[in-house]
C-alpha cells in the first residue's frame, strides 16, 4: 500500500479549492451539498458569511454541514455493525479465529449495538460535553460517567471514583502508589469509545488530542490515552480522505513517536508493506508483544482475555490494512485478531463508513436500525447523535480559528491550517510511570456522586436486579428495547391492581443526622387514578418520611423529597403505588439519592 505523509490530501484539497467548488469532493472534502443550510439544526442563511473557495488559503479544510451529518452518521452506524458483528466471539478466543467460526450478519444483528459500551461511551461523552460545556475537566466527567454507573466498562475506576480519587489520579497506575488506583491503565477502557473524538475533532488534533485526554485519564495512563487518541485522529480523518495510509499517518501524528503505541502500529505497518499475511502479521504482533511480559505485564480480567489498548489499535489496524476498503472483510479480518473483538471490529468499520458516509453504506448495515431507539444510559437515538455532534462542531470549530460559513454558496465548516497541528505531549509509559500528586474529590464534589447502585435500572433485562427488590414481584418488571425509557434502554412498570400497595425500594449507605434528597422520574399511563409516595425506611422496615407525590399528566415527571438519616448508617428507598383500579401501570426511571451540602 502506497503511504502519503500526513497534510498531503489536506494541501491537495486546497489546491481543488483554488479550482472551484466542483472539486471540493475529488479529495473527499465531501461539500456536495447543493445550497441552503445543508441540514441540520443551524439558523438561517442570514447568520453567516459567504466565502468563494478561490480565496481561501490552500491549507484549508472545507467540509458541507450535510455532509459532515451523513458522515457522522455513517461512522456511529458502522462503529455499531462492527461492535455487533464481533460480539458473539468476544473474549471467546486468545488466538486467530478461523473463517469458519466467524459470525454471519444478518440485518438484526445491529440492535445488539444500542446496548454495548463501544457505543455508549462515546454517545455519552457527546451528551457530557453538551450538558457540561466544552471546557468540562476530567474531574467534573469523571463525576458525570460515574454517575451513569456503565458496566461493561474495564478499569473504569467506579470503585475508584467512589474512594474518592480524582482524575488523572485516578487512572494513574496502582502498582506505582500505594493507592488503588488504576488496575490497568493500558486498557481500552475508552479506545473503545473513541469514535467522538473524531466526530467532534475532525481534523483539529489538538483539539481532538485534548479533549480524548481529559476522558481517557479518568481511568487510563499512557498507552492507553495515546492509542484512544490514535483511533481518535483516523475516525476525524476519514472525514476528509478515502486513503487508508493518511488515515494511518493522522493517527501517528496524534500521538507520541517514541511510545509503544506507535511501535505497535509501526511494526504492523512495515509487515505489511513486507508483504507479510494478515495472519502472519498477527501472529507477529502475538509473538512479539502479547506474550512479552515487557509489553503486556497487566494481569487482564476476564480469564486473561487481552484488553491492551496499543495491540486493540493493531488489530483495528490489521483491518483497514487488508480489507480493501470493504467493510464486512475488513470486520471479518480485526475480529479473526479474537480478543476483544467488538471493539476493535467498532473501530475497523467504524472508520471505514465514515469515509463512505450514511447515505452510502450498504443497506444491510442499516436495515436493523430502530428508528426511535435510544443507545444505553443516554437520552440519544442514532439521529439524536447526529444533531448533538451538529451544535457542538459549530462551536468547537469557531473556538479553533475557523467558522461556519457558506462557501460557494453550501454551507459549510471551514478549517484553518493552524487548528490541524497538535503539539504532542511527552511519553509517559505506564510500566514506568513518572510522579504523581495526590489528587482528590472535595466534599462537595464527593456529593454529586450517586449512592445507589443502577440508578437508571439498566442493567436488567426482565425483572429488577443489581440492588432493587419489590414487595409484589408480580406487578413489577422491566421493559427493555421498547422505546419507553426515559433514558436508555430499560425502565420500571408498576401494574397496581385495585386494593394493592407495591413497593419498588433499593437500599443506599448514608452519614448519620445528615439530609439527602430523594428523587424518581415517574410517567403514569392513561387514566392513572393510583396512590403514590415516595417512602424512605430504616434497615428494619420502618418508615422514616412519607411523601405523596403526583405521578403527572402521561409524561416524564420528576418527583422528590428530602430527609433525615438519623441515627442510621443505611436507608431503603422506594416508591410506592396503591392501586385505584386493575388497568394503572406507572413507568420509574432515572432515580438518583444525594447528600445535601
Amino acid at each position: 500500500m502506497k503511504r502519503f505523509r500526513k497534510g498531503m490530501c489536506t494541501a491537495l484539497a486546497g489546491f481543488m479549492l483554488l479550482g472551484g467548488a466542483g472539486a471540493f469532493a475529488a479529495c473527499g472534502d465531501g461539500t456536495g451539498g447543493t445550497g441552503g443550510t445543508g441540514g441540520g439544526t443551524g439558523g438561517g442563511e442570514q447568520e453567516y458569511e459567504h466565502l468563494s473557495s478561490s480565496d481561501l488559503p490552500a491549507t484549508t479544510s472545507v467540509i458541507s454541514v450535510e455532509r459532515y451529518r451523513d458522515k457522522v452518521k455513517g461512522g456511529l452506524v458502522g462503529t455499531m455493525a462492527g461492535v455487533a458483528y464481533g460480539y458473539p466471539v468476544e473474549f471467546h478466543y486468545k488466538n486467530w479465529i478461523p473463517e469458519s467460526s466467524l459470525p454471519n450478519w444478518y440485518d438484526e444483528m445491529i440492535q445488539n449495538a444500542y446496548d454495548q459500551d463501544d457505543v455508549y461511551l462515546s454517545v455519552t461523552a457527546i451528551e457530557a460535553l453538551k450538558d457540561l460545556g466544552l471546557d468540562a475537566t476530567s474531574r467534573e466527567l469523571g463525576i458525570y460517567t460515574y454517575n451513569k454507573d456503565f458496566e461493561f466498562w474495564n478499569g473504569s475506576n467506579n470503585d475508584v471514583l467512589a474512594r474518592g480519587f480524582a482524575p488523572p489520579f485516578s487512572g494513574y497506575p496502582k502498582y506505582s502508589t500505594t493507592y488503588l488506583t488504576g488496575a490497568y491503565p493500558d486498557g481500552n477502557s475508552y479506545q473503545c469509545g473513541a469514535s467522538f473524538g473524531g466526530f467532534l475533532g475532525l481534523n483539529m488534533t489538538g483539539w481532538a488530542n485534548d479533549v480524548c485526554h481529559r476522558f481517557a485519564e479518568i481511568c487510563c495512563y499512557g498507552d492507553g490515552i495515546y492509542s484512544m487518541q490514535f483511533i481518535a485522529a483516523m475516525y476525524g480523518a476519514a472525514f476528509f480522505t478515502d486513503d487508508i495510509g493518511e488515515l494511518i499517518d493522522a493517527g501517528l501524528a496524534a500521538i507520541p513517536a517514541d511510545s509503544w503505541s506507535a511501535l505497535v502500529i509501526n511494526d504492523v505497518l512495515k509487515n505489511h508493506a513486507d508483504g507479510m499475511s494478515a495472519y502472519d502479521n498477527y501472529q507477529y504482533l502475538q509473538k512479539t508483544y502479547v506474550n512479552s511480559d515487557e509489553y503486556n505485564w497487566i494481569g487482564w480480567p476476564s480469564g486473561g482475555i487481552l484488553l491492551d489498548a496499543k495491540m486493540c489499535s493493531a488489530f483495528t489496524l490489521i483491518g483497514l490494512l487488508y480489507g480493501e476498503g470493504d467493510i464486512q472483510k475488513s470486520m471479518e479480518l480485526t475480529v479473526s485478531c479474537a480478543h476483544d473483538s467488538d471493539s476493535t471490529a467498532a473501530a475497523t468499520a467504524g472508520i471505514l463508513a465514515t469515509i463512505q458516509g450514511y447515505s452510502a453504506l450498504d443497506a444491510k448495515f442499516k436495515n436493523g436500525l430502530i428508528k426511535d431507539q435510544k443507545f444505553k444510559y443516554s437520552q440519544s437515538t442514532v439521529d439524536g447523535v447526529v444533531d448533538n455532534c451538529d451544535e457542538l462542531i459549530r462551536k468547537i470549530v469557531v473556538r479553533e480559528g475557523g467558522k461556519i460559513a457558506y462557501v460557494d454558496d453550501v454551507l459549510s465548516i471551514v478549517i484553518p491550517a493552524e487548528a490541524k497541528t497538535a503539539e504532542i505531549e511527552d511519553y509517559e509509559n505506564s510500566k514506568y510511570p513518572s510522579p504523581m500528586e495526590l489528587m482528590t474529590y472535595s466534599e462537595e464534589e464527593m456529593a454529586q456522586m450517586r449512592t445507589i447502585s443502577d440508578p437508571g435500572f439498566e442493567r436488567s433485562t426482565n425483572q429488577l436486579a443489581n440492588g432493587w427488590s419489590t414487595n409484589a414481584a408480580g406487578q413489577v418488571s422491566i421493559e427493555w428495547m421498547k422505546q419507553t425509557a426515559r433514558t436508555g434502554l430499560c425502565n420500571a412498570l408498576i401494574r397496581a391492581r385495585k386494593g394493592t400497595d407495591v413497593e419498588v425500594y433499593t437500599s443506599a449507605s448514608v452519614e448519620e443526622n445528615t439530609n439527602y434528597t430523594l428523587t424518581f422520574w415517574v410517567k403514569a399511563g392513561e387514566g392513572f387514578a393510583s396512590d403514590v409516595s415516595l417512602v424512605v425506611r430504616n434497615a428494619s422496615g420502618d418508615a422514616l418520611r412519607t411523601l405523596a407525590v403526583s405521578a403527572g399528566g402521561g409524561e416524564w415527571t420528576q418527583v422528590t423529597m428530602t430527609v433525615n438519616s438519623g441515627k442510621n448508617t443505611s436507608l431503603r428507598l422506594g416508591i410506592l403505588v396503591t392501586g385505584a383500579n386493575d388497568t394503572d401501570t406507572l413507568k420509574l426511571d432515572d432515580v438518583a439519592f444525594q447528600k445535601i451540602i
